[in-house]
């Protein structure tokens, strides 16, 4: 898991790029064209709580659940062991700008309110040391001056269980909701039967029970897991042959495990809960409650729902039919005459016939509903911009006036085990930036840019592109003449 060590953290890129765009605002704001202000969206999946808890410098491999008592230690040690990111992010606040985490299905815990408030916290301590933590000159009282100053910054850190919506008309989502393995029923309100506890979803129990459990996988490349049989077995053969562990052991378990949970946890849908997250998330982005549900009719049903599917995911299907043809030939040839010995071949050829007629839903059937959900999305919200992550493949294309992005990811995903070959080069992110004007009216322009060697280079064309709005010679994106939003996964 070198992957997962601190050398092959973003950090440091996370750092320098938002240093950048403060610089940005700065000299947009010198140029005398009104206060350049900055929403950076965090799209979900900073934060991996479902990854193995690191104890005594060993990764420890867990199924705790996802209730506050776990996930606030979880994410007290995420954030200690990750002060320059922390720091960044207390710069771009100090600043006077806006941070906004949306959750993600990997750190789903941002919903609670103890997270939240936790993660606020540091946010904010990291933004006053920017500002050196002093009160102002001549106020009367320091400490109800500090806590004011505390609560000026607190109101710039921003929390989104679902989803953001910008006054211009930009949406900003994860984009794990139109994923059947990593949805959740009532986004606003993720919890199962025990109150405050997160329910499971198929995604989440693989990473936890299966994927991390199995060795040289990295979770952040679904190529590395996502294999064939033959793939699987040469996988095998060239880290598991000569060793004392069992892949097919750890398959099995984790595989059975996942099922066995979706079954004894699955929570049917209740009108009543749907109608309090609905309400949730119109009360929380300012979005009409008729729009929040043409939005909700979009998601995929969860695979607790789809038990097959997720059975054939898991490749139970294909095991125990395997099985199955394996007894039936033994005793087909035990019992039958030795003429009609080569019928037992009948049963193995089931198999292939099964796999023939049935096949396995790729991962990119997944990614490319996620992608046709954005011009849903925005046709049901009346929006300019829908950006997604979840798929960590970045995009970006204007279509008929509209904006559709992937924010891709920043994640530690390299192609080999020894982390020499990035999947990535470069860093994306979505920067959208917001002419003057009143809501709708405003004129956007910008779209999917990418982070390499301390700048900015543009990967989609501006709309309109007039030669006014070019790139600058170094790189950067056009001058900010109004509010901006930069969205980025990690």
């Amino acid at each position: 898991m070198r992957y997962r060590q601190a050398p092959y953290s973003p950090d440091s890129e996370v750092a320098a790029m938002l240093d950048a765009l403060r610089d940005e605002m700065k000299q947009g704001t010198a140029r005398g064209a009104g206060r350049h202000e900055l929403t950076l969206v965090l799209n979900g999946d900073v934060f991996d709580l479902d990854a193995p808890r690191v104890i005594d410098q060993k990764s420890v491999f867990h199924d705790l659940p996802r209730s506050a008592e776990h996930a606030v230690p979880a994410m007290k040690a995420i954030l200690a062991d990750h002060p320059v990111f922390i720091e960044a992010l207390g710069r771009v606040v100090a600043d006077g700008h806006t941070v906004v985490f949306i959750s993600g299905n990997h750190d789903v815990q941002l919903t609670l309110p103890e997270v939240r408030d936790l993660v606020r916290s540091r946010v904010v301590e990291a933004a006053l040391a920017a500002l050196d933590g002093a009160p102002r000159p001549g106020s009367s009282s320091p400490a109800r001056e500090a806590e004011r100053a505390r609560a000026a910054l607190g109101a710039r850190v921003v929390f989104r269980a679902w989803f953001h919506k910008t006054p211009d008309g930009i949406i900003v989502e994860h984009g794990n909701q139109y994923d059947a393995y990593c949805s959740y029923r009532y986004p606003m309100v993720p919890f199962g039967r025990k109150p405050g506890e997160i329910q499971p979803t198929m995604g989440s129990l693989v990473c936890r029970l299966l994927v991390s459990r199995m060795g040289y996988f990295n979770p952040h490349v679904d190529s590395s897991f996502m294999l064939s049989a033959f793939g699987y077995l040469a996988h095998w053969a060239r880290y598991y042959l000569f060793s004392r562990r069992s892949l097919a052991g750890a398959w099995a378990l984790g595989a059975l495990r996942t099922v066995v949970e979706l079954v004894r946890r699955r929570e049917p849908e209740r009108r009543a809960r749907l109608r309090e997250c609905l309400a949730a998330a119109a009360q929380e982005t300012g979005a009409p409650l008729r729009a929040v549900a043409r939005h909700a009719r979009l998601f995929a049903p969860p695979a607790e729902d789809r038990l097959g599917l997720v059975a054939r995911e898991l490749w139970l299907d294909r095991a125990a039919l395997g099985l199955l043809a394996v007894v039936v030939a033994l005793v087909w040839l035990l019992l039958a005459p030795t003429w009609l010995a080569p019928a037992a071949l009948v049963a193995p050829a089931g198999l292939v016939v099964y796999e023939r007629l049935v096949p396995k839903l790729p991962l990119e059937a997944t990614w490319q509903r996620v992608s046709r959900a954005a011009r849903q999305v925005a046709r049901a919200h009346r929006a300019r911009a829908v950006v997604f992550g979840h798929t960590h493949t970045p995009e970006g294309s204007w279509e008929g006036g509209l904006f559709f992005g992937n924010t891709g990811s920043w994640s530690a995903a390299f192609e080999d085990i020894a982390c020499t070959k990035p999947v990535f080069a470069a860093r994306p992110l979505v920067w959208l930036r917001s002419e003057p004007g009143a809501g709708s009216s405003a004129r956007l322009s910008g779209g999917l840019v990418t982070w390499k060697n301390g700048r900015f280079e543009a990967r989609t064309a501006s709309v309109p592109p007039p030669a006014e709005q070019l790139r600058e010679p170094h790189g950067a994106p056009p001058p900010l003449r109004s509010p901006a939003t930069a969205a980025l996964r990690t």
